[in-house]
């Protein structure tokens, strides 16, 4: 994050109800602060670049406060937000929380606010909301412990389990990237990259929605792995290459005592799949044992990583920085219980693809896969020099097709 400029914040707007005050988001700001070590975690930048945690025992915070006048103070409010995202956090000195209201004439309108991605995931941010609302009325107690808290964390990951696992992690890492071909994207042709650099598409798709549901209850496995097959085979294709390594986001709270945990749990995997023989169901089971492994060495040290990634990238003369992301942000993947038919995916409605520029991206090219209603939601952010516009087009359509190809073979 400090690297590429950006602490990828979590943002979230409420609307306040009439006759909400001060008072009541000074005493939220202090729980979460209170409550959780996360939320006053600091960094120390040595000057080797190492980066130390330090958690906080006291201090003092602020809330901004911003008067709309005559303003629409639902626009003051978005603009806040968006400058909480893009201004990046001062990780050695500012809480990793930033929180402001909104009013108008006097009355409180809206409140903002914004977490450093290094100290929360969404799934911690929505538990220490859950958390604040959910407190006994009486006591002002939550009704459950915070869960694991970093300092407690960093002792675990002390014991001999731990080390061994960590272990484990590098040598998975270090197996994979030493097979892997040199990682590289279509290269785009002439001044495809002048204009713009970086692009964002939305493609909402909900014949592709439909086929994956048909697929994965056909092989009685989650819709993740029939996906990310059909993502890895275009990606192949457009690269040239029979064998395709990705990063994947890994949420790391299926470890035990991690549930729960108050803090950031996402870590960077390393998915390698071969292409060549068999057709798409084989691979999609395939894609499911490799998942499966990336997930299992998922938790690591990344300072230990940082060095065998470097140490690779030495030997064999090429730069693993460039590894395109795929991130699974969908909230469920479960059982199928009501399964498509091809009659289904026929009548699905057709794809849309929105497309908007980006100041900024810190990767090549990055899939998001979000929730929406009976339609899936692709989010793929791109720097042109990397891939174009058209390519990265074509690569999604060529996913989407094979998918539903495959729910009505």
């Amino acid at each position: 994050m400090a690297i590429s400029g950006s602490s990828l914040a979590l943002g979230a707007v409420r609307d306040l109800e009439p006759g909400a005050t001060v008072d009541q988001y000074v005493e939220e700001y202090r729980f979460y602060l209170s409550r959780y070590q996360s939320m006053r975690t600091l960094l120390r930048f040595g000057p080797d670049g190492g980066v130390t945690q330090v958690v906080r025992d006291s201090g003092t915070a602020h809330i901004e406060v911003y008067d709309a006048a005559d303003r629409d103070p639902a626009a003051v409010a978005a603009e806040v937000s968006a400058q909480y995202y893009f201004v990046p956090f001062d990780y050695e000195r500012e809480w990793p929380m930033r929180m402001a209201l909104v009013r108008q004439a006097g009355a409180l309108t809206h409140l903002v606010v914004a977490i450093s991605h290094h100290v929360a995931d969404p799934t911690a941010a929505m538990a220490m909301f859950e958390d604040l609302t959910s407190r006994d009325p009486v006591t002002g107690e939550p009704p459950r412990p915070p869960g694991l808290q970093p300092l407690e964390q960093a002792q675990l990951q002390q014991t001999p389990s731990a080390l061994r696992q960590n272990e484990a992690a590098l040598r998975y890492w270090q197996t994979q990237l030493q097979a892997l071909p040199s990682p590289r994207l279509p290269q785009p042709a002439g001044d495809a990259a002048a204009e713009h650099r970086y692009w964002e598409l939305d493609l909402l798709s909900p014949a592709l929605y439909r086929a994956l549901r048909a697929v994965a209850a056909r092989l009685g496995v989650t819709t993740t792995p029939v996906l990310y097959a059909a993502y890895a085979e275009a990606l192949g294709h457009a690269a040239g290459t029979t064998r395709v390594a990705t990063m994947i986001t890994v949420n790391s709270r299926f470890r035990p005592g991690l549930a729960d945990a108050a803090g950031h749990m996402s870590h960077h995997g390393l998915c390698t799949l071969d292409l060549a023989d068999g057709g798409f169901d084989d691979l999609v089971v395939l894609a499911r044992r490799r998942l499966l492994a990336a997930h299992k060495h998922a938790y690591y040290s990344q300072v230990d990583l940082d060095r065998i990634i470097a140490e690779v990238s030495r030997e064999r003369g090429v730069s693993f920085d460039h590894l395109c992301l795929f991130n699974n942000r969908r909230s469920e993947d479960g059982p199928i219980e009501t399964v498509p038919t091809a009659a289904d995916v026929r009548a699905a409605g057709p794809t849309t693809l929105e497309w908007r520029e980006l100041p900024d991206l810190h990767k090549p090219l990055m899939v998001h896969i979000n929730d929406a209603d009976d339609a899936l939601s692709v989010r793929a952010q791109l720097n042109t020099t990397a891939i174009s516009r058209d390519d990265l087009t074509a690569l999604l359509r060529r996913m989407e097709a094979t998918v539903v190809d495959a729910a009505l073979a």
